[in-house]
């Protein structure tokens, strides 16, 4: 099972979607599905920083 990712990755990358960068980009740059990414998107904001992406 891989392990989950960090609240400051999980941070960022919702970060730079709202900024409008593609979200192909974002997942290649962070090197996260595009799956990942929207689930993140579309979730709830963690209450707080010991949340998993």
């Amino acid at each position: 099972m891989p392990a989950p990712y960090s609240y400051d990755l999980r941070k960022k990358a919702v970060d730079a979607c709202s900024r409008g960068e593609k979200k192909r980009t974002i997942c290649r740059l962070m090197k996260i599905s595009r799956n990942t990414l929207l689930a993140k998107i579309r979730s709830p904001k963690p209450k707080n920083n010991a949340c998993s992406l």
